[in-house]
């Protein structure tokens, strides 16, 4: 509770200090919501000539893509560039700092600034989820609405866990940029399209191994009753928002051995 209240102070104040940049604070987020749009007319332009990838249809692959953005962009507003500015601090000798507040370090990490950048992609997720939903028929009712928010969170959670595991590792390596680049920028863009189309390889590695799988396509076997198309196993759709929590409380177990680790080195 002390938390919300701190990050509910935060907000207004840091808007008001973006907002003093004027136009550009709102191509910030504009810009980084330019690619996805681009990326829109791409599947776009192959479904309507090829109409379905492997099952899937135009809209069913934009809602997979939409999901994989959405969550992304929502976990990034509280992680991403937090996880890159606690690199910096580590570079520089400067985290530190962050020790003497008497407020937890993870929380610390995440109320020091906020991912405007990615307002975009969550603008556009909810209203290409309105405009896909609105073409496959999905209801909506009050169950539905209650699955589909269950299985976002557990996404989130999944892409917040990668953020923060491959960001951590700057406590034993200084620079983890590369690694989260890799990560979270290369092998989660497999996540664009289903992953039955890819390679039994890949399809383990997503789901087992790093299981970005989670964040989109098996909640939209569930959502779109797809169930019946297993890969591995008929419980995989049904689990995603407990791959969600195990994976989060992972990443802040990482979180605290790196904390513990930099506490320890005193460096």
């Amino acid at each position: 509770m002390r938390f919300l209240n701190l990050y509910a102070r935060f907000i207004p104040i840091y808007f008001k200090s973006k907002s003093e940049y004027g136009i550009m604070f709102y191509l910030d987020f504009l810009g980084f919501a330019m690619g996805h749009i681009v990326n829109f007319l791409i599947i776009w332009v192959m479904l309507d000539r090829f109409n379905t990838i492997n099952g899937w249809g135009m809209y069913e692959v934009i809602l997979i893509y939409t999901m994989n953005m959405f969550t992304f962009g929502l976990a990034s507003i509280f992680f991403s560039f937090q996880m890159w500015e606690v690199e910096d601090m580590v570079a520089q000798g400067t985290f530190d700092v962050m020790l003497v507040k008497p407020v937890n370090p993870f929380i610390h990490m995440i109320i020091r600034t906020f991912g405007h950048f990615y307002l975009g992609d969550v603008i556009i997720g909810i209203i290409m989820f309105i405009v896909c939903f609105n073409h496959l028929n999905v209801h909506m009712g009050f169950a539905e609405l209650l699955i589909l928010l269950v299985v976002l969170i557990g996404a989130t959670l999944v892409q917040a866990a990668f953020i923060v595991i491959t960001g951590s590792m700057c406590f034993w390596f200084t620079r983890s940029g590369a690694l989260m680049d890799m990560v979270v920028h290369g092998i989660r863009s497999f996540m664009d399209y289903p992953i039955s189309i890819y390679s039994k390889f890949i399809r383990i590695l997503v789901t087992f191994v790093v299981p970005y799988a989670f964040v989109n396509f098996y909640p939209s076997q569930l959502i779109l009753n797809k169930t019946g198309e297993t890969l591995f196993s008929p419980i995989l759709p049904y689990v995603a928002p407990v791959v969600g929590l195990a994976m989060f409380l992972l990443a802040y177990a990482v979180w605290n051995k790196g904390l513990n680790k930099y506490q320890g080195t005193g460096s």
